[in-house]
Parts: C-alpha cells; sequence; structure tokens
C-alpha cells in the first residue's frame, strides 16, 4: 500500500465515527497512486449523498493514497450515495474514471476505467454496476476497484489502486 504525505491510515476522532448513525448509506472511497505520475482531479459529481469527511484530493502525488468518506444525507426519504471521479496522469494522455454508488437497495458498486477517451464525469457513475472486483488497463497502467469491509462507517470501502 502506498504512503503518503496526506493520508496515514490511523486513529480517527470518534466525532468523525459517530457522524455515520443518522445516516443509512455510507461507502470510504480509497485511492492510491502507485505510479510515478501525479494525478490531478479534473472533475468530482455527487448525484447522490454527501461528502462527510476529507474532500476529494485536488492532486494526488506519486507513491500517496487519500481517503474520503461520502455518505447519505441524513433522514432523506430514499437513503442512497453515488457519484464519480475524472482524474488525468500528469504527462499522459490518460484519464482516469471512478464511479461509485450505494444505493437504497442492494450492495454497493463500483467502476474504473482508464482511457485516453473523454467523456463526462457522469458517465463513471452511470456506469456503476455491481460490487465485483473490477479492472481496466491502458498503455502500461493499471487500474483496479476492490471492495473491502470498511474501517471507519458501516458500509464499505472501495480501494481504487492505480499501478
Amino acid at each position: 500500500m502506498a504512503t503518503s504525505q496526506y493520508w496515514k491510515e490511523g486513529p480517527i476522532e470518534w466525532k468523525t465515527i459517530n457522524i455515520f448513525s443518522k445516516r443509512s448509506r455510507s461507502l470510504e472511497i480509497f485511492i492510491e497512486n502507485e505510479t510515478v505520475h501525479t494525478l490531478k482531479l479534473v472533475e468530482d459529481y455527487l448525484d447522490s449523498g454527501e461528502i462527510v469527511e476529507f474532500t476529494f484530493k485536488k492532486v494526488l502525488i506519486p507513491e500517496s493514497s487519500w481517503l474520503t468518506l461520502v455518505a447519505s444525507k441524513s433522514h432523506s426519504i430514499a437513503p442512497a450515495v453515488g457519484g464519480g471521479l475524472k482524474y488525468r496522469l500528469e504527462g499522459k494522455d490518460h484519464i482516469l474514471y471512478i464511479g461509485f454508488s450505494s444505493p437504497f437497495r442492494g450492495d454497493p458498486v463500483s467502476f474504473v476505467c482508464l482511457s485516453n477517451v473523454e467523456h463526462p464525469v457522469k458517465w463513471a457513475y452511470d456506469e456503476a454496476k455491481d460490487g465485483s472486483f473490477k479492472s481496466s488497463e491502458f498503455g502500461e497502467r493499471r487500474i483496479t476497484a476492490e471492495m473491502v469491509n470498511a474501517r471507519y462507517c458501516a458500509s464499505k470501502r472501495i480501494v481504487f489502486r492505480l499501478q
């Protein structure tokens, strides 16, 4: 696992964990950049829910990682959380698309794509179909998405790993 000057797994204050008590759907979005290239956030999109802690990182330096906690809005009628991210690899024509959702019914789902084709960021969210292991390759780079047990919230952590 990559280490980071930005994020190190460690204790989070109880206040952070307690904020999930009134939210029925939550996800931990964990991005690892294991390349020598900087990732720059082009655009982010939230269809439903909101960022609870640690906003999406605008720049993810080589060999680093970042965690963002997202959840349904408290007291929502149809609680769900979902969205997408679009990153560009600095010095390459590679675009990284990440989609995620924890729908009102069912298990969390994800999507990954590494490409040189431009799509709107919402496309990544729309393509998130199931929670199985995902991967995408372009050139010498590979992105994977894997569901694991969450560390700070009641639902799942999706680990997006760029190699």
